[in-house]
């Protein structure tokens, strides 16, 4: 038996997690995800030690090892997560800090299992196939998600419906449990209605969306590394699910994300704008109306015609927004929790202890009730912060200076080379780089980009998670690889 192979399935199928919807359990948008992703990833570890143990291969996985060892970006990751991890132990609750809650699934258990998952990913695949696989695994887990959630949109199309007395007062329309073929076939599926933002298989819009953002980052990396150089059915089909997850990404209304897909769009092109200067009067032109595009639409966002688009809200980005403000106020919440253990924090899911601690009345509307669920700041930057210390605040960070170390040497050697073929135009078909490359490292500038700004107002789940890892992981191993001459 190889062992190794046996290994890297299990990783393949861990990212089918996102499309699990356990109807069963309290919270069946979250408990049978964990539950997949943690088991696959376990028998994942256990086939590649039993793999070091009796393969002919281990010493190949041996040195790769040792090899890993020596990266900045793997080094900086493994930090971070022993970090999340010790700040637990040495928190408000270590034992809920580890194991976490049935709610949530996160925790230094979690954390561990993510870790797992980065090394194994960049231990077991050497070479762009196995990139190109489970990126594809991805996507079709991206699939059954949006499948899902279209299905439970379904059932509302034919359900029988009747008004009762609210708890809270006034009326509210329920369903029966009876109607028609649409309704029979989708009556166990959990979800929004078709005029509601998307909530897929995960549940929530906003993770939705930027669970979108990587899927389109996923999708073009297939596109251009395509076997084919031509347009082939393959290639349409890749820009048929770029269409898909463009539309959920829009659909999902969700502010944040959208700030961040902007954002890396404008990384993308400011890439390109650096690099590529045959291109750059068009560039900055593309950039400019990219920016104008959006501006207008946030700047009119009252008007009729704004308002009478699908998902609207998006465009509705402002200071004043109730959202925002209550953020805010756990933002302030959380910096207060910070100053009392400013080293290793309160511990991974003991923000609920801060916002007790330091519960500012103004979270609270007569009106409208809590804004959002308090067991977290709701902003990555200021969840880490408080749950661990400037220690694992840093240490996060310190995983994105890193990678964007790495890519500016990448892009000062592509402005450089770019620049040799300009002047000697005689040589460019030997040139270093192909679009595909250019391209490649264009993605890796923009995806964290759109990451990081989507999180500020957002704070980390286990379909964000196993995306930021797995880019991490593909991250690490670019960095690893020499790149070779492609005319």
């Amino acid at each position: 038996m190889n062992y190794f192979k046996v290994s890297k399935f299990f990783l393949y199928i861990s990212v089918l997690a996102i499309a699990l919807v356990t109807t069963s359990t309290l919270f069946p948008f979250i408990v049978g995800k964990y539950v997949w992703f943690r088991t696959t990833v376990d028998l994942a570890l256990i086939a590649f030690l039993m793999g070091l143990l009796f393969s002919s291969e281990a010493e190949t996985y041996k040195s790769r090892l040792v090899k890993f060892l020596k990266s900045p970006l793997v080094m900086a990751v493994t930090v971070f997560a022993f970090v999340f991890v010790l700040a637990g132990f040495f928190g408000f609750d270590p034992a809920n800090s580890f194991w976490s809650n049935f709610e949530r699934g996160e925790g230094g258990l979690q954390m561990l299992h993510l870790l797992a998952f980065f090394w194994l990913l960049i231990l077991l695949f050497r070479d762009q196939a196995d990139w190109r696989k489970i990126f594809w695994s991805s996507v079709i887990a991206g699939l059954l998600m949006v499948g899902y959630g279209v299905g439970a949109s379904l059932k509302y199309l034919d359900a029988d419906t009747m008004q009762r007395q609210a708890p809270g007062g006034g009326v509210e329309t329920v369903l029966t449990g009876e109607g028609g073929p649409f309704y029979q076939a989708f009556k166990d599926f959990v979800g929004a209605e078709f005029n509601e933002r998307f909530q897929g298989s995960i549940g929530n819009p906003a993770y939705v969306a930027a669970y979108a953002i990587f899927m389109l980052f996923y999708l073009i990396f297939l596109f251009i590394y395509s076997p084919k150089r031509k347009w082939s059915f393959g290639k349409l089909v890749l820009c048929l699910l770029g269409a898909v997850f463009l539309v959920i990404l829009y659909w999902s209304g969700t502010r944040g994300a959208f700030l961040g897909f902007v954002a890396a769009v404008v990384g993308f092109l400011g890439y390109f704008i650096y690099v590529h200067r045959p291109w750059r009067k068009w560039l900055i032109g593309g950039l400019f109306l990219v920016i104008l595009a959006v501006s207008l639409m946030i700047t009119f966002q009252n008007t009729p015609f704004v308002k009478s688009l699908p998902a609207s809200r998006i465009f509705n980005i402002t200071f004043a927004t109730e959202t925002f403000s209550t953020r805010t106020i756990m933002w302030q919440i959380a910096w207060e929790g910070w100053k009392a253990r400013p080293l290793l924090g309160w511990g991974p899911e003991n923000y609920l202890q801060v916002f007790d601690r330091h519960f500012d009345i103004r979270y609270f509307s007569a009106q409208n009730g809590f804004g959002a669920w308090f067991d977290r700041a709701h902003s990555i930057y200021f969840d880490y912060l408080v749950e661990t210390g400037a220690l694992g605040f840093l240490s996060f960070l310190s995983i994105f200076v890193i990678l964007y170390w790495h890519l500016w040497k990448r892009i000062k050697a592509d402005s450089e080379e770019f620049g040799r073929q300009s002047s000697q135009p005689q040589n460019r078909k030997e040139g270093v780089l192909s679009r595909a490359d250019l391209v490649e490292t264009g993605l890796m500038v923009a995806l964290p980009i759109a990451y990081l700004v989507q999180g500020i107002v957002l704070f980390d789940v286990l379909p964000i998670y196993i995306n930021v890892f797995l880019f991490l992981a593909f991250a690490s191993y670019k960095f690893s690889q020499t790149r070779l001459t492609i005319n």
